[in-house]
């Protein structure tokens, strides 16, 4: 009997010891964001499901910084301005988005988001994967959660869901993640004379 408590209370310790190391939805996200700000680039292939999904794509991540495309629309964001070029319109808008509204239209903005746009929470996950559930701080963005899905291994994200206020909500699947090569700066905003098929550039700042 006396081997057996010892052994009980050898288990509840080690419980103990990996609950307290076991890290929080904050030192999740401050990882995740440290490794991509230490990459020179990201790449990924993903999937949209939901709205008018399935939609592939890919996108190009540096800090804050993105390119996205799908064969609807290319995205080019440089840290304070974003063009989105419509493909089938052949519109080009530019604007200065704040976090929010970032978040809103490009599911990657989150992955650079300062955590003061939002409440994090570590939520259980039953694929051994990080599930962090993201709770935007004020109403304006229209969305009402985002849950990011991150590897354990990697520490880079491998799926987000967001879900806005009006009941909708997409998925974005992460098929492919890796490590790039630097990118200038040029490759972050829209250059006019790589697409002349453009129709018309509508200013919105």
């Amino acid at each position: 009997m006396k081997r057996l408590l010892l052994i009980l209370s050898a288990i509840a310790g080690c419980l103990g010891c990996a609950c307290a190391a076991s890290p929080d939805a904050p030192a999740i996200l401050a990882k995740m964001k440290a490794k991509i700000n230490a990459s020179p680039s990201l790449e990924a292939v993903f999937t949209i499901n939901g709205g008018e999904g399935p939609v592939e794509g890919n996108a190009v991540i540096a800090g804050s910084k993105y390119t996205m495309q799908t064969p609807q629309l290319k995205v080019w964001f440089d840290g304070r301005t974003q063009w989105t070029y419509l493909l089938n319109t052949g519109e080009v808008s530019i604007t200065e988005p704040d976090a929010s509204e970032q978040m809103a239209t490009n599911p990657f903005a989150i992955l650079s988001a300062h955590s003061d746009y939002y409440k994090s929470k570590r939520l259980s996950d039953s694929q051994g994967r990080y599930r962090v559930l993201l709770t935007p701080v004020g109403s304006a963005s229209g969305i009402e959660k985002i849950t990011l899905f991150i590897n354990r291994a990697t520490s880079l994200p491998s799926a987000i869901v967001i879900n806005f206020d009006d009941g909708k909500s997409i998925e974005v699947v992460i098929d492919k993640i890796s490590t790039g090569a630097a990118k200038p700066a040029s490759a972050f905003r829209f250059d006019r004379a790589k697409f002349p098929t453009v129709q018309e550039i509508i200013d919105l700042r």
